[in-house]
């Protein structure tokens, strides 16, 4: 059997969609408030101040050969560093003076997870730094602890947030 088409079909679309039309509007009331990002909204934070791994990969890179000495255990970490982040953090005798108490600090896990950690993102600066939240670390395994072993002095080496820039043509931690 076959069908026949009906004489009806192309009148009744145009007939079914003007209502829909109609309803348009054209007014200038809005009628829907506009759309805005919640505060608590993570998926829009993530954009502000990010830049690409490509731009931040100089200075990605000095923090992570910064931990990875500190795991080593060698005062490599210390070229890695500014004057003035030496003096803040190890005092006026500086980093390869102080590196070595500092480093007796670490436990073995804190240890262990410096050996484990990369730097995935950091975020630029208006003044052309790079900022690194110790919670941004990608740790595998666990992260290493921001309190040193009782008995020793606070770590000179963990901060919440690290500071690199661009100094004499090379990248090295700031405070």
């Amino acid at each position: 059997m076959r069908a026949r088409p009906s004489l009806a079909a192309p009148f009744l679309l145009p007939a079914l969609l003007l209502p829909a039309l109609g309803a348009c509007g054209g007014g200038d009331e809005i009628t829907m408030p506009p759309l805005t990002p919640e505060p608590d909204d993570s998926r829009f934070a993530a954009d502000i101040g990010a830049v690409s791994p490509q731009e931040s990969l100089p200075a990605r890179l000095t923090l992570y050969k910064y931990l990875r000495a500190i795991a080593a255990g060698s005062t490599a970490a210390c070229t890695y560093t500014s004057a003035d982040f030496d003096r803040a953090r190890f005092g006026e005798r500086g980093c390869e003076a102080g590196f070595r108490r500092a480093r007796a600090g670490l436990g073995p896990g804190d240890v262990t997870a410096l050996r484990r950690v990369t730097v995935p993102a950091a975020e630029k600066g208006p003044d052309g730094s790079y900022t690194v939240r110790h919670e941004d670390l990608k740790w595998r395994g666990g992260p290493a602890r921001l309190q040193p072993k009782p008995g020793h002095p606070p770590h000179a080496f963990f901060l919440d947030t690290y500071t690199i820039r661009e100094y004499e043509g090379r990248w090295v931690l700031d405070p």
